[in-house]
């Protein structure tokens, strides 16, 4: 187990953590109001497919004693019990050794960790256990867009609210409806990420936050392969867009998490992977079409020559092996190469709101990120007459 390079590197989740052999299951401090609306999401099917796969939660239990002089507590750490959800069993995603303590107390001594960043009080802390997005990428350059015109929960306090109110007026919050609070760009000839900061985010303005996209967008793969990335995100954008305006809910400081490959080699192998997963897709639909056809047909088939109906099945045979070799491969636990990923994420301020329509602030940034995206594909990437 060790502790995500996402959290320090673009968003700051602090005590958010990676677990298993390939770092598949992120654990993070469990809020009541995040779990809440995990375990909800599963009532709003169309939202979810937005959301990382929500695993269950991790319970570790801490027993405080207190020494004989009375002043003195220790804290002593168990293996932690695990509650999974959708038909995963967690223990068998993780290595054995991250469950037990005799064999790495250090993975342990992590979980721990995160516990004290929930409450250092607590006895008993609940995590999340949530689908890592950038596993499947060699090189994930990621972008932390946070979404709405409000910041702050309706009960927050006056204090908050105008501290909030302030953060959201002096950046790109309040007019745009989105902030870039973090990003990171892979750069192949240094073999090392450039970072970008909050503050920097913060420092944007609706004049120049198409700049801070650009420089999202200057991972060295020539302009083809940049062109298809955004295009891609384009299209996330418009079918997320359709979604969000349909659910009614409200979220504040939730973020759209967008992950690009930023190496040239991976880039190509995930794009010629995604077109053998279609074609071997295609391949079985139409080999069971064909033999539907043939069914219908019954007894004017019948005189058809042997040899020829064992080629037919040889071939159905092969295509259905070939599809099949994607789903072994995914049930022997090999990641698969992506191209892009967009992901809804942080929910620790969202609440389900029936009868109380969209969050109209996420809405307005859910357009003005993807007006400036397809006005950065217009200017920088035109197609060619």
């Amino acid at each position: 187990m060790i502790l995500n390079p996402l959290s320090n590197q673009v968003g700051g989740h602090d005590g958010v953590l990676s677990m298993g052999d390939d770092n598949e299951i992120i654990v993070k401090p469990a809020l009541p109001q995040e779990l809440k609306f995990y375990e909800e999401s599963a009532l709003h099917a169309e939202l979810a497919s937005w959301m990382p796969t929500y695993y269950g939660t991790l319970t570790l239990t801490r027993n405080q004693q207190t020494g004989q002089d009375g002043d003195q507590t220790t804290i002593t750490s168990h293996p932690p019990t695990i509650k999974a959800l959708n038909g995963y069993a967690l223990s068998d995603m993780m290595a054995a050794s991250t469950l037990e303590k005799q064999h790495d107390p250090t993975a342990v001594d992590v979980v721990a960790a995160a516990a004290v960043a929930i409450d250092d009080g607590a006895r008993d802390d609940e995590c999340i256990c949530l689908e890592n997005v950038s596993l499947g990428f060699k090189k994930p350059c990621v972008l932390d867009l946070k979404m709405g015109t409000q910041l702050y929960d309706d009960d927050a306090s006056e204090e908050k609210k105008a501290r909030l109110g302030i953060v959201a007026a002096s950046s790109t919050s309040l007019p745009l409806g989105f902030r870039m609070t973090g990003f990171e760009v892979y750069d192949s000839e240094k073999n090392d990420f450039t970072k970008y900061s909050k503050q920097y985010g913060k420092s944007l303005t609706e004049e120049t936050v198409l700049d801070g996209i650009r420089k999202y967008f200057a991972a060295k793969l020539g302009p083809e392969r940049m062109r298809l990335i955004i295009e891609r995100f384009v299209n996330d954008l418009t079918d997320f867009l359709a979604t969000i305006e349909t659910q009614e809910l409200r979220m504040r400081s939730s973020s759209l998490l967008m992950v690009y490959e930023g190496d040239a080699e991976a880039f190509d192998a995930g794009l010629e992977l995604e077109q053998e997963k279609i074609a071997a897709v295609v391949a079985r639909a139409q080999a069971h079409l064909e033999k539907a056809g043939q069914e219908e047909e019954g007894e004017d088939n019948e005189d058809e020559d042997e040899d020829e109906d064992k080629d037919e099945e040889d071939e159905e045979d092969e295509e259905d092996e070939d599809y099949d070799d994607y789903e072994d491969d995914e049930d022997d636990g090999e990641v698969a190469q992506k191209v892009t990923d967009m992901r809804l994420i942080d929910f620790a301020h969202s609440t389900w709101t029936p009868g109380l329509g969209p969050d109209e602030g996420v809405v307005k940034g859910v357009k003005s990120a993807l007006a400036l995206f397809e006005r950065l594909l217009q200017e920088d990437y035109p197609i060619e007459a």
